[in-house]
């Protein structure tokens, strides 16, 4: 199982790009803080594609605290001889942690905790409410002659 959760703050204002076919990416990168190692933090590189990434392109800037849900990929390539590895987490869902007027300060004064608006992109659609009345949930049980 390939998962990757993050929560952090954006270094950089995101880069939403376009490919040769039209389709949008876009590339990141999330300050993460290290538990119980105060003052330090993770960066991580990531990269999303499709309206994902127009979203992202659109609505965060850099100090806005995201959440990310992807999975880790190894890219390898060759500069000038030397082989070189890096590491991007490609996103799947994101979820827009602070609201669009909310200070990119990192104290929490707010009564939210800190968190005054969200979004998250579903991962899956949700089932259909069935159309049926409750009543005729019984169909199956031996109490009901019909």
């Amino acid at each position: 199982m390939n998962l990757v959760v993050l929560t952090g703050r954006l270094t950089r204002d995101p880069e939403l790009k376009y490919g040769q076919s039209g389709k949008a990416y876009c590339r990141f990168s999330l300050a993460v803080d290290r538990p119980f190692q105060k003052g330090e933090a993770d960066f991580i590189n990531c990269v999303a594609f499709g309206k994902t990434a127009e979203l992202i392109g659109e609505y965060l800037r850099k100090g806005r605290k995201t959440g990310v849900q992807g999975r880790l990929q190894m890219n390898r390539y060759e500069v000038e001889g030397e082989k070189r590895t890096t590491y991007d987490v490609i996103v799947d869902n994101i979820e827009f942690l602070e609201g669009r007027n909310s200070e990119s300060s990192h104290d929490n004064s707010n009564s939210q905790g800190g968190y005054s608006n969200s979004y998250s992109k579903p991962s899956k659609p949700k089932a259909p409410t069935p159309s049926k009345p409750e009543t005729e949930s019984f169909e199956d049980d031996d109490e009901f002659p019909f």
